[in-house]
């Protein structure tokens, strides 16, 4: 199994939540964004995701990879929810990226049911939300977002930054053929 991060992604789909929660099982993953372990299918490639969120709602492909579960999320956005981010990081820690196709861009990151840091690229230190976001400060200004002065750098496109920030602050990856191309699980979280 190769590790193939994640910054691969913003190629690959127009659109995109993606929810990471370190050391949990995938049914945990699910039963805390509030969906049921139970109902979820195995088998979806993103074109049946697709076609079942336009029938039910909210879908999310999951699997596990480097210690983490993931939810993915590709046209609808339940893992941004900071009372569901909250829930998934408690007794562990979560990361959240949005890419709704139009800007802006979102990071969140939350540990034992505190919401760190939640921010748009392009924003300055001085800017950034959450409880504790000073502690990402070291890698933003890494992956080259914020200026040694804490101002946003000029240059940065924004989502391949915070996703090179995840990649090496994190260590998140994703599985790349099965998700582009092959099939993982996935579950609705429409109500039932």
């Amino acid at each position: 199994m190769t590790d193939d991060g994640i910054r691969w992604i913003a190629g690959a789909f127009d659109t995109y939540c993606l929810t990471f929660a370190r050391g949990l099982e995938v049914g945990e993953l699910v039963r805390r964004m509030g969906g049921d372990p139970g109902a979820i299918r195995q088998g979806l490639s993103a074109g049946d995701a697709m076609d079942w969120s336009d029938r039910k709602g909210p879908v999310a492909r999951l699997g596990t990879r480097g210690g983490w579960a993931f939810a993915l999320e590709h046209w609808s956005a339940e893992g941004m929810d900071h009372r569901i981010l909250r829930e998934v990081s408690r007794g562990t820690e979560a990361v959240v990226y949005l890419n709704a196709g139009v800007p802006p861009r979102w990071f969140l990151y939350a540990e034992d049911g505190r919401v760190v840091a939640d921010f748009e690229p392009g924003v300055e230190a001085a800017q950034l939300g959450g409880e504790d976001p000073g502690r990402l400060v070291p890698a933003l200004r890494e992956v080259g977002l914020l200026l040694p002065d804490g101002t946003s750098a000029p240059d940065a496109d924004g989502e391949d930054e915070i996703l090179a920030m995840g990649e090496r602050r994190f260590g998140l990856t994703l599985p790349r053929d099965a998700v582009e191309h092959g099939t993982l699980a996935a579950v609705s979280f429409a109500p039932f």
